[in-house]
């Protein structure tokens, strides 16, 4: 089994509109995991989870969520099993947007803004970060290092991106493995271990033109996209092939 681990604060699920959009997205993320490894996916809260629970269900391989609330809303507390979880990397783990930021935050790297917006500049989420610059929909990343979670992909392979924080670092101990010119820290390993983190959204991938299955490409691209982007599947089956998971296909 593996688990995708919800790492959205409740501040951002007070409605019932807001709830029901979490709702959908998570599911639909969990099926996609769950369809690309061949192998059950559960969906847990960051604030449930411990490591009791994941060596009882024998949880292969760990995917964190992004999030949408900034860092400063969560109490110590609250991440404290979590940042442990990461930080033991018992098992392989894949930190997806404010994931790869968990990641930096367990190993004492501070995350902010990437940077104001400049006059006249727009903002295409408001709600979100209002005030600073976004890197938001499909955009090409650069590969800077060789590495198994890039096999089958081009130097610049292309995922969607809805941010506007990032990892002010490199934690220490990770290796850098893609930037982009906005965003240096797009991607990163644990030297020696399985435990990845990528600022950009992987499991929001289409395979047709206007592919409109993804919450998060609808909510994005609510016209559709007009081209198939399907790297991020590609990036999905590497992870989870590292993980020893053998029956993660490339495709249906």
């Amino acid at each position: 089994m593996i688990c995708y681990i919800d790492m959205e604060h409740e501040i951002a699920l007070q409605t019932e509109e807001q709830r029901e959009n979490h709702r959908v997205w998570c599911e639909d993320v969990r099926q996609r995991l769950a369809q690309i490894a061949g192998d059950e996916c559960q969906v847990r809260r960051y604030d449930q989870i411990t490591r009791q629970w994941l060596d009882a269900a024998q949880v292969r391989a760990l995917v964190l969520s992004g999030n949408v609330t900034d860092w400063p809303e969560y109490t110590p507390d609250s991440l404290r099993e979590i940042i442990v979880i990461v930080r033991q990397a018992a098992r392989p783990v894949l930190g997806l947007c404010g994931g790869l930021q968990l990641i930096a935050l367990a190993y004492d790297v501070p995350v902010g803004p990437m940077r104001p917006l400049a006059p006249g500049e727009r903002d295409p989420d408001p709600e979100m970060g209002g005030g600073y610059f976004k890197e938001w929909g499909f955009t090409p990343v650069r590969v800077t290092r060789s590495d198994p979670l890039f096999d089958g992909l081009s130097e610049a392979p292309i995922f969607l991106a809805a941010h506007y924080a990032e990892s002010k670092g490199t934690p220490p101990g990770f290796e850098l493995l893609a930037s982009t010119d906005a965003c240096r820290v797009q991607a990163i390993r644990q030297t020696g271990k399985p435990v990845y983190g990528v600022q950009f959204h992987p499991e929001a991938y289409t395979e047709t033109p206007d592919d409109r299955r993804s919450w998060l490409v609808r909510t994005v691209y609510p016209q559709g996209y007009p081209q198939a982007q399907p790297d991020g599947r590609t990036l999905l089956t590497n992870f989870f092939r590292i993980a020893g998971i053998p029956k993660a296909t490339y495709r249906d």
